[in-house]
């Protein structure tokens, strides 16, 4: 898990203030969160030749697999959120969907270039071209 996923999830914790009883949950959650960001880490395994339709059912397996993962994580949620009180229930109505990783495919156009990838297989986004909080002017190429 990332340092900043590792710390939003306990700031999260912290803050919900959780009983024994609730802490059972909350580390459900938590593995489940683990879990999709672990899987987010992988990087894809091609075969040196793949068909076009063999790399398409790749990326919908692992979209596939991401959708089953985000399930996971929200069926966690729901029964930690039922364990809340009224008082921790507004801090996860605050905190809570902050600790869920996007959801991205991760794979882009197999030459990774012209989807807008970043190096390192990270979309654009976050300080990326024309996206986060970089001042929105992106990358000037020439």
């Amino acid at each position: 898990m990332t340092e900043l996923g590792q710390e939003q999830l306990r700031l999260t914790g912290e803050a919900l203030r959780l009983n024994p009883a609730q802490t059972v949950f909350w580390d459900r959650y938590q593995e489940k969160v683990g879990a999709l960001l672990a899987d987010q880490m992988k990087l894809p395994s091609y075969r040196a030749r793949q068909t076009a339709v063999q790399q398409i059912a790749g990326k919908a397996d692992v979209v596939r697999n991401r959708l089953s993962a985000m399930e996971d994580i929200l069926d966690a949620a729901s029964a930690l959120y039922q364990a809340l009180d009224d008082r921790q229930k507004k801090i996860a109505d605050e905190m809570l969907a902050a600790t869920v990783p996007a959801l991205y495919s991760g794979l882009g156009a197999s030459a990774g270039k012209e989807s807008g990838d970043q190096p390192g297989g990270r979309p654009g986004g976050r300080g990326g071209p024309g996206g986060g909080m970089g001042g929105g002017l992106g990358r000037m190429e020439r």
